[in-house]
């Protein structure tokens, strides 16, 4: 999923509000709701201005005070989560 020259986008049938800083996303397919806390709000929040994977894991070591492989591995184990629930598909990455 996260392989070289891929990018993650959000599902186009995923509906989503921001509430009092955390982002709700509700998957009608799946009938699931999930709420993200605010450092997966940030994430998504930055996933829906297309920003590339290395200016994330950037804005998470800087925020939240974070070294910069636990941001790493942090954000891929979000990432994988979000697709194996079916909120985050992967198209080739813009050259």
């Amino acid at each position: 999923m996260t392989a070289a020259g891929t990018r993650p986008r959000i599902a186009p049938d995923i509906v989503w509000r921001l509430l009092e800083n955390n982002a709700v996303l509700v998957s009608p397919r799946e009938g699931e709701v999930r709420v993200l806390n605010p450092v997966g709000t940030a994430i998504w929040q930055r996933l829906l201005q297309e920003e590339a994977l290395p200016a994330i894991e950037a804005y998470l070591t800087a925020t939240f005070e974070v070294t910069q492989d636990r941001a790493h591995d942090d954000l891929l184990t979000f990432l994988e989560e979000l697709t194996e629930r079916g909120i985050l598909t992967w198209d080739e990455a813009k050259p």
